[in-house]
């Protein structure tokens, strides 16, 4: 008797070690993923919505899997959301071996393993929590089975169609218990999929995906690193976005893409655009078929930080569009948003209805329309016409210039852009028709016009009327005597000679 609760004492304590280093690895390591899987759905606590999952497999174990995934969105819930559904798993898969007849070390070893090999699956951006609760949901309707052995072909239907493909362990564990009654069961199944082929059947990339079945994989962590910065962007910790950005050796595209949204709206561009080479300001980028998926899932919060709502609402539709299943929380609050702007009020009643059937975004919902921030935004709204065949960025920000030239997110943007394809000629037009009159004197725009200057030979007065930093005017005579040196590296001159434009 002492043998075995020292047993079972050692098991429970292998099994809570397991589940603190679990929780451990994910929250410290790997939180942003749950915050990106999180976005990535739009579940509605709503009749019609739920009645939806009734038409697909596996819809007991979908509806379960993303009804918690929602609340990844608060800190240390995904970590401990999975930690306990792990353990849980844990514990069902060992009841179900010892069931078919294994001894207790042989049923808790194997049980271990398989949960190991499903936290694995996890570390998938894409691997849903539905893949987790599959296998829960299959073999809890094993332990659950009636004893007698022609329940087995019954079961085996009705656990693709609650559990999808965590039904094949449901099958192994029958064929570990009855082997003879486990072969006609995967008969009846297999024919089940045939006639039901149209709605089951999957491709080979949704079959990781689908709840029942994962890809291995190793941490991936250069799009956690990503991750981190895009959230912590849409959280609004922007101090900590230039932190690890900064901290980097060599940042990503993506991640220069929100260090630069950050320093545009702290009026600072122009004080880091030659800082990292390529640098990445989202001006040049186009939505098509060939865009990459996060490009896609990023260009609204240019657009939004720009000031034009008309793109940013077809940047996020399009980003709703290459989400799974269509959905996408943060893309329908980033509509709202953009509806609450423009005041067109049935677009964000539609919107902010669809977030109030939600638990995590229902009070924002039912709040944010007394803010008076999107008022505020409302002033920097693109007052030309908006109908335009063309994403063409340039375009976009002359229009929200010249319908408020005090935007000074556009005005840096277009200017820096020009700048990093070393097109000098149009800098100083666009120069000329938004800071005449009120003179944008930074360091780096006044090196470039300098370049200007001096390619037109232009008389004194108009090095006067625009160059009005003299330290600026020294360097550039220091630098026509030793072109190219390394010691003016952080100067638009030696960038103009030596640096590589972007290809567009």
């Amino acid at each position: 008797m002492r043998h075995k609760l020292s047993a079972i004492f050692y098991q429970l304590m292998a099994a809570l070690l397991w589940a603190v280093m679990c929780f451990f690895f994910f929250q410290e390591y790997y939180p942003y993923h749950f915050f990106y899987k999180e976005q990535n759905q739009l579940f509605l606590w709503t009749g019609e919505y739920l009645s939806t999952y009734f038409y697909q497999p596996a819809w007991l174990a979908c509806l379960v899997g993303d009804f918690l995934t929602q609340f990844y969105y608060y800190l240390f819930a995904g970590s401990t959301i999975l930690t306990i559904s792990l353990l849980l798993l844990m514990g069902i898969l060992y009841l179900a071996f010892r069931q078919t007849g294994l001894k207790k070390g042989w049923a808790f070893g194997i049980a271990i393993a398989i949960t190991t090999l499903e936290a694995v699956c996890h570390l998938r951006y894409d691997f849903r929590l539905s893949s987790t609760y599959a296998i829960i949901g299959a073999v809890l309707l094993f332990c659950t089975t009636p004893k007698k052995h022609f329940w087995t072909e019954i079961f085996a239907p009705l656990a693709y169609w609650l559990f999808g493909y965590g039904m094949w362990l449901y099958l192994i564990l029958s064929a570990i218990k009855n082997w003879k009654w486990a072969v006609p069961a995967s008969v009846v199944m297999l024919v089940s999929v045939y006639f039901l082929k149209g709605t089951y059947l999957l491709t080979t990339e949704q079959l990781y995906t689908y709840p029942g079945i994962g890809k291995l994989t190793t941490p991936n962590w250069y799009l956690e690193k990503l991750f981190q910065v895009d959230d912590e962007y849409y959280f609004g910790n922007w101090n900590k976005v230039v932190k690890v950005v900064e901290e980097e050796e060599s940042p990503s595209p993506e991640m220069l893409f929100f260090y630069n949204l950050v320093k545009a709206q702290q009026v600072q561009l122009p004080e880091v655009l030659l800082h990292y080479q390529p640098n990445v300001l989202g001006t040049f980028y186009k939505i098509g078929p060939d865009t990459p998926m996060l490009t896609i899932k990023n260009m609204n919060e240019l657009y939004y930080a720009l000031g034009d709502m008309t793109f940013c609402e077809r940047a996020a539709l399009m980003a709703c569009v290459f989400s799974p299943n269509n959905r996408n929380n943060r893309m329908i609050k980033r509509l709202a948003e953009c509806s609450l702007i423009k005041g067109d009020t049935a677009a964000s009643q539609k919107y902010l209805g669809l977030l109030q059937h939600t638990f995590v975004w229902r009070n924002w919902a039912k709040n944010v329309p007394k803010s008076k921030f999107y008022a505020e935004k409302a002033r920097f709204l693109n007052q030309q016409d908006t109908i335009s065949v063309s994403d063409n960025a340039h375009f976009i920000m002359m229009q929200l210039l010249d319908s408020n030239p005090k935007n000074e997110v556009a005005l840096d943007y277009i200017l820096c852009s020009t700048l990093l394809l070393k097109d000098v000629k149009s800098f100083k037009r666009d120069y000329d028709r938004y800071c005449l009159e009120h003179p944008r004197v930074r360091k780096l725009y006044q090196e470039a016009l300098c370049i200007w200057l001096a390619a037109s030979e232009a008389p004194q007065e108009d090095w006067q009327r625009y160059i009005k930093d003299t330290n600026v005017m020294q360097q550039f005579m220091q630098y026509n005597q030793q072109r190219g040196s390394g010691q003016f590296k952080d100067t638009y001159w030696y960038y103009y000679d030596k640096g590589k434009a972007p290809q567009i």
